[in-house]
């Protein structure tokens, strides 16, 4: 140890060490740096994260920052001291996780001094510091098991006590910490398995126990967002398969409207609603198909997101953001704007008018400093002044012209104006611009962009409109049913969208047809109230209701009128029937009225549609 040790930014302030797993976050804030030495040599032997500030308004950042199980504050800190801090911190914490304090002094006295505040503190040590004392506290505080009979824990709801001051914890009330891992999440089913933003992160990117593209969402119910985050810092999400269908469960309270749940503002007993978060994100992915939940494609992985999560793409107004808004989602509003964007041209997204913005034409960046300015030299030194009209000799002018000491006198022909209304009036108004004394009734209008300095005349400036965005039916449906979807709309179909049994009967049909000519046609039937039949009737009736139409289907075919043999096989979200001795282009004008009778005496109507492949469109 040395007095010269150098005291790191909080971001640093952690060396990488390998810390047990029942390991505490602590926060020291000490100015000596020997205490603090020792401080931390002893707590990360124990296998503690420990965090160190030297002065109150460091200490009171961190706090704001991170969460932390123990915050050993020193009572005489610089810049802010540790009564002063802990009282600011509790007056804008509401209901966020909340630390143990312990206050570190050796003026004992002069804390107690501060009735009001020093109660906040949920134990005092005294200077100078046992170091036994402390770690029997920490380990108290994280419920560590096998402490010798000396330091063995206190029962529930009492208090360890100093040798040098006992009376000194007596005169302060008990108050337990609000430890979210402790609380709220401590309601949750031990079934539940989450990544920890951003510890996690840093420990396992690129690494080999990372989750790989098979159980990415699928092997964790939720990510912890254990220090305050922004969509830029969050991109790791999108880079991982599946991650960012999984619920973001913010546990400081700073995320904001990119949180799916605030844990930081939920009661102790409110694990529920973590819980219901967790089972409804569970379900809307199962509903997605494999397609999607592989895909690459970051336009793919939004839809899912605002499918999974049960919200639409909501805008926010935020002055940390160069395009003025963040949306609710963990990536940058300048990716989502232009994302949603191409998607709402493709029928994917339902755009909602939400603001017009201003951009500069430089940066892109929608944040102004709009003031009034000279018409001249832009200068926005202006002053503004009465117009005075002299009745007599109609001269005009800024009242300051007419100005001599405190009277009014008409700089053209020298008379005196006494009385307003009937010597003079005051017209109006005029600018003047203090730098080039140029005068005008109407300055200019002028932008100047804060990110890049660029000034814009108020004519010339640039606007752009922000949506919100919902999923339309035709991007639910290419959720649930893959790339097929796109196949479908599209009237192009890829083997690789088929069920293999049809894939067989496909090729043997093929050859047939280059041996002897024969003709086929291959169907591909959807229905576009799936959805709702399902929700009205249930899986099961609405399956029952598909097959019926298929084998009404298969009998139409079968009749004179038709003439044709179909072989029927059902898909996940698609029928398929494959047609032999049919010309493709002749059953095209049938398909309207099959579909009305193959859906007569159903229960309900499916709206089947069906598209229609030749040979052409497949080989």
């Amino acid at each position: 140890m040395t007095a010269l040790h150098q005291i790191k930014p909080i971001a640093d302030s952690t060396e990488p060490m390998d810390i047990k797993s029942d390991g505490l976050r602590i926060l020291v804030a000490e100015d000596s740096s020997i205490t603090q030495d020792l401080i931390k040599l002893v707590l990360s032997q124990r296998g503690h994260l420990v965090d160190i500030v030297d002065d109150g308004e460091e200490a009171l950042r961190a706090l704001r920052g991170k969460i932390y199980d123990v915050a050993l504050l020193d009572y005489h800190l610089p810049k802010l001291d540790g009564v002063d801090l802990l009282a600011q911190f509790l007056s804008e914490a509401g209901n966020r996780p909340l630390p143990c304090f312990v206050a570190v002094t050796g003026d004992v006295e002069g804390l107690l001094a501060h009735r009001s505040n020093c109660e906040h503190f949920d134990r005092i040590i005294p200077k100078p510091l046992n170091v036994e004392e402390i770690l029997s506290l920490v380990d108290e505080i994280g419920g560590k098991e096998g402490l010798g009979p000396e330091q063995g824990k206190t029962a529930e709801g009492t208090r360890p006590k100093t040798d040098p001051q006992p009376e000194a914890f007596e005169q302060i009330p008990t108050r337990k910490s609000n430890r979210v891992h402790h609380s709220v999440l401590s309601s949750i089913g031990s079934d539940c398995h989450f990544l920890r933003w951003p510890a996690d992160f840093q420990d396992k990117a690129g690494s080999e126990g990372w989750p790989d593209a098979d159980e990415g969402a699928g092997a964790y119910d939720g990510i912890l967002i254990e220090e305050a985050a922004t969509a830029a810092s969050l991109d790791s999400l999108w880079q991982r398969p599946g991650l960012h269908l999984l619920p973001l469960i913010d546990l400081v309270g700073g995320l904001g409207p990119l949180a799916d749940v605030d844990a930081s503002k939920l009661a102790v007993t409110a694990g529920n609603v973590i819980e219901e978060t967790i089972e409804r994100f569970h379900q809307r992915r199962n509903a997605l198909h494999r397609d999607i939940l592989m895909s690459k494609v970051l336009a793919d992985k939004l839809l899912a997101r605002i499918y999974v999560s049960s919200r639409p793409l909501e805008p926010f107004y935020s002055y940390q953001s160069l395009e003025a808004v963040i949306y609710n989602i963990s990536l940058e509003s300048r990716i989502v704007l232009e994302e949603a964007g191409k998607l709402a041209e493709n029928g994917f997204l339902k755009p909602a008018f939400f603001e017009r913005f201003h951009t500069c034409g430089g940066c892109g960046s929608s944040q102004f400093n709009v003031r009034e300015e000279c018409p001249t030299c832009r200068s926005s030194n202006l002053h503004e002044d009465n117009y005075l009209h002299h009745f007599k000799c109609a001269h005009q002018a800024p009242e300051a012209d007419f100005m001599q000491g405190d009277e009014l006198v008409c700089p053209k022909c020298r008379q005196r104006l006494l009385h307003f209304g009937s010597d003079y009036d005051k017209p109006g108004t005029v600018i003047t611009c203090q730098s080039c004394h140029h005068s005008t009734s109407e300055p200019n209008i002028g932008f100047v962009c804060l990110a890049c300095g660029a000034h814009t005349d108020g004519d010339a400036i640039r606007t752009r409109d922000v949506f919100g965005f919902s999923l339309t039916d035709k991007a639910v449906d290419f959720l649930r049913a893959g790339q097929s979807y796109l196949g479908f709309t599209e009237n192009v179909l890829k083997f690789s969208d088929l069920p293999l049994d049809l894939v067989v009967a496909l090729n043997e049909a093929a050859r047939q047809f280059n041996e002897t000519g024969t003709p086929f046609a291959l169907l591909e039937i959807r229905y576009d109230r799936a959805r709702e039949l399902e929700r009205e009737h249930g899986p099961r009736l609405f399956r029952k209701m598909r097959e019926q139409f298929l084998e009404n289907l298969r009998n139409l075919f079968a009749t004179a009128q038709v003439g044709a043999t179909m072989k029927s096989v059902r898909g996940h979200s698609f029928d398929f029937a494959l047609l032999h001795q049919t010309d493709p282009d002749r059953f095209k004008t049938m398909t309207n009225d099959l579909i009305a009778r193959a859906g007569q005496g159903l229960r309900d109507d499916l709206k089947a549609r069906i598209a229609v492949f030749g040979p052409g469109d497949l080989f």
